[in-house]
């Protein structure tokens, strides 16, 4: 009996945890936001434009405010994206990335969301070029990990042999890992996401592409 309710809850937990943990990041994030902007120029113009206007007891048009302040704050994020992308823009980022580099503690904490923020874009910006396996530390063992770049002329011309670069992320956290270069024949190319992939390195293999959607064939 304690066995079959311990099972429920279990089973309870497992569909609730992923909407829950969902829930409260997007929540963290907008407390941030508006605990970061609370004292800004914006913040303080929208209180006062609220008391002049003498709306601050008309709760529809106050909230009407603060969605068009929330508003403006993605415009502004969506704007700062479009600035980055510039070569202006990567200057600047680089220049800024160099300076927290050189804080003591805070160059530890920025470095590795940094990391993890570039490790979930990755598709995106291909800096990770194909899902590959291979057979690595040994033979008979099979790796997952990440085509970086197609060939390695540095040291092609050293074996006289074609090459290929290769990132093996490390499991949970796919941050670290180690490069090596791999003959083209001995790599074998994988038929799924980036994102997927990534998802089967960090869930140690727990979570394998393919598998939920046959069994929710198979359920249905």
């Amino acid at each position: 009996m304690r066995r079959g309710i311990r099972g429920h809850f279990y089973a309870g937990l497992i569909v609730i945890l992923p909407l829950f943990l969902t829930i409260f990041i997007i929540n963290w994030v907008v407390n941030l936001i508006v605990v970061v902007t609370k004292e800004s120029f914006l913040t303080t113009f929208i209180k006062n434009a609220i008391i002049f206007f003498r709306i601050e007891n008309n709760i529809h048009l106050v909230t009407v405010v603060y969605i068009l302040y929330l508003l403006s704050i993605l415009i502004f994020i969506t704007f700062i994206g479009y600035i980055a992308k510039n070569i202006v823009g990567k200057k600047i980022t680089r220049t800024i990335n160099k300076l927290i580099g050189k804080l003591p503690i805070v160059k530890h904490i920025y470095t590795t969301i940094n990391q993890i923020v570039n490790v979930i874009s990755s598709e995106k910006g291909n800096t990770y070029k194909r899902a590959v396996a291979i057979e690595y530390p040994r033979k008979g063992i099979y790796s997952i990990g990440f085509l970086t770049s197609e060939k390695n002329e540095l040291l092609s011309k050293v074996v006289d042999k074609e090459l290929c670069n290769i990132f093996i992320p490390t499991s949970p956290n796919p941050t670290s890992g180690m490069f090596i270069s791999v003959a083209k024949e001995e790599v074998i190319f994988l038929d799924i996401k980036i994102d997927d992939a990534v998802k089967l390195i960090i869930s140690g293999g727990v979570i394998v592409p393919g598998v939920e959607s046959e069994e929710e064939s198979e359920e249905e």
